[in-house]
C-alpha cells in the first residue's frame, strides 16, 4: 500500500468480537491515511453467547480508541434488509473521496459481498482495495451454528427463475458444510462440481478440510480426483483465475457457494460481480465469538493482506 500514490483513504470495516477487526485501521492510522471511516457492527439473534459477545465487543471498541467515534459505527441485524445497508454503503460512497479500502476479516459473507459488489460498480469509487488480518490463532470451537436454509446471498441471486442448474459448482472447501452436500445432491446433481481446496492449509485447518471433503462424499460421491484444485488459500488472483479458465471467461454458467477462507470467498465474490452469476450459502444464524483469538504478527506488526482491486479507476480483474 506504501507504494500507491493514495495518501488518503476512506476506510469501511466491521466492528466485532474478534480482536483482528482491529488491525488494519490501527496499522492506516499510524500511517495518517484515513479520512472517512464507516464500521458495521453486525448483531446476531440473540444466543447463549451474547453475553460473552457484549464483553467482547466493548473490549475492542476500546481497542479501537480514538481512531474512530461512535458516530462512526452502524448497527444493523445479521438479517438486515439489504436496503439498509447498501442505503449506508451508498451514502459512505457519496461523501468518499473516491479511494476505499475495505476490511473483509470479520465481515459475515452476508454483509461483505453485497458491500464489495456496491464497490465494485460504483464509478465514483477509483480505487479500492480488500484488507485481511490473520488471526493469532483458531480456537478450535465450532465457527458458527444453526445454520438458515440455502440462500442466495443479498444481490447475488439468480438470473433466472426458477433457477436453472448451472454448468459448474464451484464450492470454497471451509471446516464446516452446513448441509451443503445434501443440496449439492438434491439441487446440482448434473452440475461440474470444483471443490476449491485451500493450500497449502498447514494444521488443524489440513484436517478440517479434508473433514469438509468427506462429509460431502457422504451424500455427493466425487466421480474423479480432478474435482478437487488446489488454490492458494491467501492468493485472490489465483483463485479467480481458476474460476475464470474452468468457465472459458463467463461463458459457462456457474454457481458459488464459498465456504472457505475469507480471500478466496473475495475472489468469488469478484467474479460473481462481473458475471452476474449467483451466489448461495446456508447463513448461520450464530457465531461463536471465541473461535478465533488475537491477531498473528509478522516482522514486529500485524499480518494483513492486502488485495488491489481498483486502481485509478481501472478493474484489475477482468474477463
Amino acid at each position: 500500500m506504501d507504494r500507491l500514490s493514495a495518501q488518503e483513504w476512506d476506510f469501511i470495516g466491521c466492528h466485532s468480537t474478534e480482536r483482528r477487526c482491529v488491525g488494519a485501521l490501527s496499522v492506516l492510522e499510524l500511517k495518517n491515511k484515513t479520512r472517512n471511516k464507516r464500521l458495521f457492527r453486525v448483531v446476531d439473534p440473540p444466543s447463549q453467547y451474547s453475553a460473552r459477545s457484549q464483553t467482547l465487543l466493548a473490549d475492542t471498541r476500546t481497542e479501537f480508541g480514538r481512531n474512530i467515534v461512535d458516530t462512526d459505527i452502524c448497527e444493523l441485524p445479521l438479517f438486515t434488509d439489504i436496503s439498509a445497508l447498501t442505503a449506508q454503503v451508498s451514502d459512505f460512497i457519496a461523501h468518499s473521496c473516491g479511494k476505499i479500502i475495505v476490511d473483509i476479516s470479520s465481515f459475515p459473507k452476508r454483509f461483505f459481498f453485497p458491500i464489495v459488489k456496491l464497490l465494485i460498480n460504483n464509478v465514483q469509487v477509483t480505487d479500492l482495495i480488500a484488507t485481511y488480518t490473520f488471526p493469532a490463532t483458531h480456537s478450535g470451537f465450532f465457527l458458527a451454528e444453526n445454520p438458515e436454509s440455502w440462500l442466495n446471498i443479498p444481490m447475488f441471486g439468480p438470473n433466472n427463475y426458477p433457477d436453472i442448474e448451472a454448468d459448474y459448482a464451484v464450492v470454497g472447501v471451509g471446516y464446516h458444510t452446513y448441509g451443503l452436500p445434501e443440496l449439492l445432491k438434491n439441487e446440482y446433481s448434473k452440475s461440474r462440481v470444483k471443490l476449491l481446496f485451500p493450500f497449502p492449509p498447514g494444521p488443524p485447518s489440513y484436517q478440517r478440510s479434508w473433514d469438509f471433503i468427506r462429509e460431502i462424499e457422504k451424500y455427493y460421491p466425487l466421480k474423479n480426483k480432478n474435482q478437487i484444485v488446489r488454490v492458494d488459500a491467501h492468493d485472490v488472483s489465483d483463485t479467480y483465475s481458476y474460476i475464470c479458465s474452468i468457465t472459458n471467461n463467463g461463458e459457462a454458467s456457474s454457481v458459488m457457494a464459498p465456504y472457505g477462507p475469507k480471500p478466496m470467498s473475495l475472489a468469488m465474490c469478484i467474479y460473481a460481480t462481473l458475471t452476474n452469476s449467483p451466489v448461495y450459502y446456508t447463513q448461520p444464524r450464530i457465531y461463536n465469538p471465541d473461535y478465533c483469538v488475537g491477531i498473528r504478527i509478522a516482522n514486529g506488526i500485524p499480518d494483513i493482506s492486502s488485495y488491489c482491486i481498483k486502481i485509478h479507476g481501472k478493474m484489475l480483474y477482468s474477463l
